[in-house]
């Protein structure tokens, strides 16, 4: 099993950032390779959702059980999608009042062997473009 991580340090408290994460119907307005999200259940602190992602050119649908403990982590777990296995966290650890360190890892395996190949050698760029992302929104919303 593959395992990334990144972790940044942003201007902005633990639960303006956990917003900005667990609002899955955004995605698409900042995520340039999310092409539309979906809400599938919410149920107590568990949410489904459904995203059509466009990344490394390959097109595929990724639905998630995600588990959201406000405001310091978000586990995503694989529902359906094209990987033999995913698990992404998201931490959200307060260092002063309005800065907070952000970690996201993700561990996953890819059903084809040749393909997981190919998608390792370019995974690692594809996650610190996504953090960027993220990290883009954040400064955003903590300016608002």
């Amino acid at each position: 099993m593959a395992i990334i991580e990144r972790t940044i340090e942003v201007e902005a408290s633990a639960d303006e950032l956990y917003e900005v994460v667990s609002n899955i119907e955004q995605y698409p307005s900042f995520l340039t390779w999310c092409e539309s999200s979906e809400i599938l259940s919410i149920e107590d602190n568990l949410v489904t959702a459904s995203l059509c992602i466009s990344i490394l050119g390959f097109k595929s649908t990724v639905t998630t059980l995600n588990q959201l403990d406000r405001p310091t982590k978000i586990v995503m777990n694989l529902q359906k999608g094209p990987f033999k296995s995913f698990k992404g966290t998201w931490l959200f650890e307060v260092i002063e009042l309005e800065r907070t360190r952000v970690t996201y890892s993700m561990e996953y395996r890819i059903a084809n062997p040749i393909t997981e190949f190919m998608v390792k050698q370019k995974l690692a760029p594809f996650v610190d473009q996504f953090v960027r992302e993220f990290v883009k929104k954040f400064k955003g919303k903590a300016t608002d």
